[in-house]
């Protein structure tokens, strides 16, 4: 258990605290929807993303959404949409953790979407907006299959 824990906290903690120059060539400006034109556009969406951030929960928390995480990531990637995947997924966590928890894990996924340098991992604060929606429902709803339902009507 505690080495379980030890790994789950260091890959929170892998990623680089600021992302390379040439990142920014790699990441999709979310307001042109292609590459960044610049390194200083891609470090200033850099900044603002990163004042946004939502105070790290406490180590359980992160493991139980984890827990949860593993046991939906196939489910929420058969979804229709993506924005149905966070919103499903937002609940499922905000169920058997909070709605604090999973605020944060949304906000980390689109975190190191922004920093990886990848266009396909795709950094879009609508899919953070999703999984909030879904944490606010998740507050509420008792089930997987509410979860789903409840997601559905919104997305």
């Amino acid at each position: 258990m505690k080495s379980t824990f030890l790994i789950l906290i260091l890959s929170l903690f892998s990623w680089t605290a600021h992302a390379q120059s040439s990142c920014y060539l790699g990441e999709t400006d979310p307001r042109t929807g292609k590459v960044f034109a610049s390194d200083n556009d891609y470090q200033d969406e850099l900044a603002r993303w990163q004042s946004k951030a939502p105070s790290m929960p406490g180590p359980i928390s992160l493991l139980r959404a984890y827990r949860v995480y593993s046991a939906e990531k196939d489910r929420a990637a058969a979804m229709k949409s993506d924005k149905l995947a966070h919103c499903y997924m937002g609940c499922r966590i905000s169920q058997t953790t909070d709605y604090a928890t999973a605020d944060y894990v949304g906000w980390l996924k689109e975190d190191r979407d922004i920093k990886d340098c990848r266009k396909t991992s795709h950094y879009d604060e609508h899919d953070y907006i999703a999984t909030l929606r879904g944490a606010q429902l998740g507050e509420t709803q008792k089930t997987a299959q509410e979860c789903l339902r409840a997601c559905e009507q919104v997305y």
